[in-house]
């Protein structure tokens, strides 16, 4: 296998695709993903894909900007659209903690000219039919929040990829990195050895064993992530806006006629990096398969605002480990004291929406380009040397996504 690319990326999820279109549309050299299953085959295809726009953790509204600009540029580029629904987003605030953050919010959406408003909680009951509750709210509308399908988007940046050169090296597993001195030179799979210029780590919940291999923990863990989807039913249009309820510790967005609903357990469930199989269809997280003891203990907050999902028959249960820091921020950049890789991943349940964003910023970093974004929140050695498999660290990235209260 002679392939000896100037850029290989490690991972064809939605960061890896989005970060070889990135590179190939630079012209900067050779580009090849390679991916041991098929593309957007583990956490990405998972994901509920809330493209929202206004987000108060530092750096990430431009990340998104970007990515809703990408979007834009790859539909145009393949000549078909990703069909967003673009049904905007209601925020819902019912405690004094929470209607600050929603200040917040609103404050922040003036700042970047985004569209935001307030609306009566009555206009809000009127929008959504199974929404209901005696609690005093505080509601914001955001209307140019939009969805979208998440491997589609995926396929799209791979297709925009390979029309710009870049090859796909799929159910191609890499076992392991190759280095000389300080520097990576490449990786070895399977099949043969693959010397790169630039090896990029885009591997999901698994970045952390190649970084590991290259001598630096990264700071994040796999953390399931998780959501049901209702049978389709009238109290659930496919136009109704998603709705972010902190309070309850849940989103909602529509789904196949049915309502797509997230609950944020109150200790999230973890897992040892080195133990998640490489097949996601493999059991992750045996203490509670199918969600019913967050069902058990999260469902009667999302009750107050739902009162009929008592009655709601569950149609699906899907969940995911999904790679979390205990900051809520991802981990994008070099590894200290290693030369040749670079890390993109901590995705953190914004990995969708700021694809776009790190897509390019990636690519700007490995062709010594200045970036347009600020990365200091993401940098990889933020918290120090750690142990990221051990049981503290798991506990605290855990943390990190049991206290996220935004879509």
């Amino acid at each position: 296998m002679a392939h000896h690319p100037d850029f290989l990326v490690i991972g064809g999820g939605v960061f890896g695709c989005s970060i070889a279109w990135h590179l190939a549309r630079t012209g900067a050299g050779k580009v090849t993903v390679v991916e041991r299953q098929g593309l957007a085959a583990a956490t990405t295809s998972r994901a509920a894909a809330l493209l929202t726009r206004m987000r108060l953790k530092p750096g990430q509204t431009a990340l998104g900007t970007e990515t809703r600009r990408t979007i834009d540029e790859i539909e145009e580029e393949l000549g078909f659209s990703l069909e967003q629904h673009r049904v905007g987003s209601l925020h819902i605030a019912a405690s004094p903690q929470t209607r600050g953050e929603l200040e917040k919010l609103a404050a922040a959406a003036a700042e970047h000219s985004e569209p935001f408003e307030w609306i009566d909680p009555e206009d809000a009951f009127k929008r959504i039919p199974w929404l209901q509750t005696e609690r005093e709210l505080r509601v914001g509308f955001m209307p140019r929040d939009s969805y979208l399908d998440p491997y589609r988007l995926t396929m799209a940046y791979a297709d925009a990829a390979k029309a710009r050169g870049v090859e796909f090296l799929l159910e191609t597993e890499v076992t392991g990195l190759m280095r000389s001195g300080d520097r990576i030179t490449g990786v070895r799979t399977e099949n043969a050895n693959i010397e790169a210029g630039c090896v990029i780590d885009a591997a999901g919940p698994w970045a952390g064993l190649l970084a590991a291999e290259a001598g630096w923990h990264l700071p994040l863990a796999p953390v399931r992530s998780h959501y049901w989807i209702t049978a389709p039913g009238p109290l659930f249009p496919k136009d109704n806006p998603y709705v972010i309820l902190p309070d309850a510790r849940a989103y909602t967005r529509p789904e196949v006629g049915g309502l797509l609903f997230g609950l944020r357990d109150k200790a999230s469930l973890t897992c040892d990096p080195r133990e998640l199989p490489a097949d996601l269809a493999a059991p992750v997280f045996p203490e509670d398969p199918e969600g019913w003891d967050v069902l058990i203990e999260s469902g009667p907050g999302l009750q107050e605002f739902f009162p009929a999902l008592a009655e709601t028959e569950l149609a699906h249960y899907v969940a995911a480990p999904s790679a979390y820091t205990p900051d809520g921020q991802f981990v994008l950049g070099a590894l200290p004291g290693v030369t040749g890789m670079l890390v993109a991943s901590g995705c953190c349940g914004a990995g969708i929406a700021c694809s776009g964003g790190i897509g390019r910023a990636i690519a700007e970093l490995a062709t010594g380009q200045d970036s347009h974004f600020e990365l200091k929140h993401c940098r990889p050695d933020r918290f120090g040397e750690i142990d990221s498999f051990s049981e503290d660290w798991r506990k605290r990235c855990a943390e990190g996504r049991s206290g996220k209260t935004s879509g």
